[in-house]
Parts: structure tokens; C-alpha cells; sequence
């Protein structure tokens, strides 16, 4: 599988040894292996909120090497501030204060100061994954990480508000526009089958596994997958799989029985 920056997987366990337990963590390795390409960026801190993973993805958004982050706490590393500038990352991080309550944190932007003198900020989208311990306290948390281009934020948010501003009543007698689901709320822009698959997802089977519990082709299954991210608007299967369980999309004990 090769290293992972300059540590191998099997580092992720290197201070929390003990193994994790549930229906995500017993698919780490496939999670890791994910990961381990570099895309999407990312890294995870354990349960002392130290850095434990740190992908080439992440040493390229945040220009941060993984030497520089290993072992270190993770305020140490980031230094990151919210949208306003307010300080985000310090010691008694928030993250895993809420995961050690039991909540879930929802997905958040982040600016990252640059490494050194100089330089502008890198903004950043945070999707964060809670892999359980053998204890309510031992966690692991994933931060996926995605760039965003504050030049063209204006813009997007203008295309999105473009429909609203310009919308036509529906003549009388036709139905009106199906509004997007709001949050919390069941996919409905999925279709039954994608829905299905999502399940699966989430219960941590891979394509072909997925195949083989609904007798379609490894084909069928990977434009199931590709149409499910689009219409989340997600870009991979980890945000799709955490913006499911946010959400209730899923059940927690279903998935964790899906085998």
C-alpha cells in the first residue's frame, strides 16, 4: 500500500492503540486506504487531539508536510480561524469536545493561516468522521477537506439565489416547483435504489459487495454511486456515507448489522 507522507497505515493506531469497534471503524483499513491516495485531502487526530494521519492531499491544500504535523496537536498545527476570523483551533479543541458528549459536528469551512511569513489564508470545507474507540472516550476523527475559492464565493452564491429572484408563479392549475429537501429531512432527490445503495454504503461494503447484495453489475452500482454524489452534492463516498448519518438518512443499528 505504500506510506502515507512518511508514515506507513498501520501508524493511525500509533497512540491509540487499542482497536477500534462499530459498524464504520471495523472498515478502517478500507477508509485508510481511501485516503492514502491523497484524494480527497485529509487528516485525523485522536482522542487527545493529536495529529495521527496527514495525507499528501492535506500537505498540498494546507502546505503543511506531514513531519510537521505528525504527533502534534492539531491547534499547534492549524492555527484556524472561522469566516469572521474568530480563533477556531485551540487547545480543548471543540470538535472533540462534542464528539466526546456524543454530538455530531456538522460540516464547517475553516481559514488556515499560511506556513510562514506571508502569504494568504487557505479557506478550506470540513467534513469530519467520528471512528469510534473500544471506550465512549478513545475516538478517532477524520477531517475530510475540500479548497474553496473565496473569489468566486459571490458568484455561486448569486447562481444560487438567481432561481429565487427570477422565479415565474406556476400558471394556475400545475403544481409548483418540488422545493430541495431541507436538512435532516430523507433524500428525496434520490431514487429508491440510490437510497438502497446509500444504505449499503454506509454499513461499509465495497462496489462489488454492494453488486453482489442487490444482483446488479459493478457497473450499474458505480453510476448509482456517481448520480448519489452529484445529487448531494458531495464529492466523495465519505461525505455522502457522514452527511447521511448526520442526517438520519440511515440507521445507525441497520448499519451496523448491514453484514
Amino acid at each position: 500500500m505504500g506510506k502515507i507522507e512518511s508514515i506507513r497505515l498501520a501508524g493511525l493506531a500509533a497512540f491509540d492503540p487499542e482497536p477500534a469497534t462499530g459498524a464504520m471503524s471495523r472498515h478502517t483499513p478500507d477508509l485508510l486506504e481511501v485516503l492514502a491516495s491523497g484524494d480527497p485531502a485529509a487528516f485525523a487526530t485522536d482522542s487527545r487531539e493529536r495529529v495521527v494521519f496527514w495525507n499528501r492531499g492535506a500537505a498540498a491544500l494546507l502546505g503543511r508536510r506531514a513531519e510537521e504535523a505528525m504527533g502534534r496537536h492539531c491547534h499547534e498545527v492549524l492555527g484556524g480561524r472561522d469566516v469572521f476570523g474568530n480563533r477556531f483551533c485551540y487547545a480543548n479543541c471543540p470538535l472533540a469536545a462534542m464528539s466526546r458528549s456524543g454530538e455530531v459536528p456538522r460540516a464547517f469551512e475553516l481559514r488556515i493561516p499560511a506556513n510562514g511569513n506571508g502569504g494568504d489564508p487557505t479557506t478550506v470545507h470540513v467534513t469530519v468522521v467520528r471512528l469510534p474507540g473500544p471506550r465512549a472516550d478513545l475516538f478517532t476523527l477524520v477531517h475530510i477537506l475540500h479548497g474553496v475559492d473565496e473569489r468566486t464565493r459571490l458568484t455561486r452564491a448569486l447562481a444560487r439565489l438567481s432561481p429565487a429572484l427570477h422565479a415565474v408563479p406556476a400558471p394556475e392549475g400545475e403544481p409548483a416547483a418540488r422545493p430541495r429537501p431541507a436538512e435532516g429531512q430523507a433524500p428525496g432527490v434520490l431514487t429508491p435504489r440510490e437510497r438502497e445503495v446509500l444504505g449499503w454504503m454506509a454499513a461499509g461494503l465495497q462496489n462489488k459487495e454492494i453488486a453482489q447484495k442487490l444482483e446488479l453489475s459493478l457497473a450499474t452500482v458505480r453510476n448509482h454511486i456517481h448520480n448519489t454524489l452529484e445529487k448531494l452534492e458531495v464529492h466523495s463516498k465519505l461525505e455522502a456515507v457522514s452527511l447521511a448519518f448526520r442526517n438520519g438518512w440511515v440507521d445507525r443499528g441497520a448499519s451496523a448489522g448491514g453484514r
